[in-house]
């Protein structure tokens, strides 16, 4: 059983090493087992049950999370206001369960938000919407209350109603009530 040490210092001074062994011998099998062993003091301390945990070597086929549907989330500190504005602004179907948003996207995926009361907006774009037209949707939106952001920096620059052209995809970014970055982004062969 190969074995991967290494040692953890905490704040009073203790030292744990530690082992992780994986047994990958079982032939005609895709499983290995896998433990963690603590060694602390002069005593080596075998991995309780809850430590030692089934997984699939590099030649398995049932991968836990291929054939998953991740979706992904983000945070807002007032969720009333931001499911009027996924729903009456943005004309997105959006259900609330337990304080919780999803966002009912087309294709079939969803995006979680969820209530954060030391919330920061993202700094980067967190949701992209592809639309056939961005100039149209640009307008849409605007008159639908939507303010665009407009850059004016070296490596990104947009035009007066807030539209990139020419560096990439025509894109156009904007924020919710949270604060985190949204956008309408050309359409391509692949979105």
């Amino acid at each position: 059983m190969p074995d991967v040490s290494g040692d953890i210092h905490s704040d009073l001074d203790w030292s744990w090493d530690f082992t992780l062994g994986c047994d990958t011998s079982a032939r005609g099998s895709s499983r290995s087992e896998c433990r963690i062993g603590f060694i602390y003091g002069s005593e080596e301390h075998q991995p309780l049950d809850s430590q030692i945990w089934p997984v699939k070597n590099n030649r398995g086929k049932d991968i836990m999370l291929k054939d998953s549907k991740a979706f992904s989330g983000f945070s807002t500190e007032d969720i009333p206001k931001t499911k009027e504005f996924y729903s009456a602004t943005l004309g997105l179907d959006v259900t609330e369960s337990h304080g919780v948003l999803t966002l009912h996207l087309a294709g079939g995926n969803n995006v979680l938000i969820y209530p954060k009361p030391n919330h920061l907006p993202a700094t980067f774009t967190v949701l992209n919407f592809p639309v056939k037209d961005v100039d149209r949707a640009v307008d849409e939106l605007t008159r639908r209350g939507v303010r665009f952001e407009i850059y004016d920096l070296p490596d990104l620059k947009t035009d007066k109603k807030g539209v990139m052209r020419g560096n990439g995809p025509t894109i156009a970014w904007f924020r919710d009530p949270a604060g985190n970055i949204l956008s309408v982004i050309e359409q391509t062969g692949e979105s």
